[in-house]
């Protein structure tokens, strides 16, 4: 039977290969349900942790901030976001996360169309619930 309900704390958390305080929870993507239409991912760094540079061919990305300040650059601007903010981050913009505040940055991490994140159950699992 599909799932359709996820829960943050239930769901397997991994570090990024880098190991450079980059944390992340996939809830929900193709690999979770056959057929969907989005993904949706929550991402955890640590203070004064830089993400790598990059950008989805076909994807848009919107963060939704949680926990902590961030800073996510594109199209020559930097963009502020916190708890209850949200940044639509279009197509092919190369963009750079950053954490610019003294605690734990968290944010929700929602990509249409569906992008597969596989990618991320390679990272270190660092808490499962398996």
């Amino acid at each position: 039977m599909t799932q359709y309900r996820f829960a943050k704390e239930e769901m397997t958390e991994y570090q990024s290969v880098d190991g450079e305080g980059r944390y992340a929870r996939i809830l929900l993507d193709p690999k979770t349900i056959q057929g969907a239409r989005c993904s949706f991912g929550v991402f955890r760094y640590e203070p004064g942790v830089v993400g790598p540079a990059h950008e989805h061919e076909t994807e848009v990305e919107v963060y939704f901030g949680l926990r902590g300040a961030g800073e996510v650059e594109f199209l020559g601007k930097a963009h502020r976001f916190e708890p209850g903010v949200a940044v639509y981050i279009p197509p092919k913009a190369v963009h750079q996360t950053r954490n610019v505040g003294d605690g734990e940055l968290e944010f929700a991490a929602f990509f249409a169309p569906a992008m597969d994140l596989s990618f991320i159950r390679e990272w270190k699992k660092v808490k499962s619930d398996d």
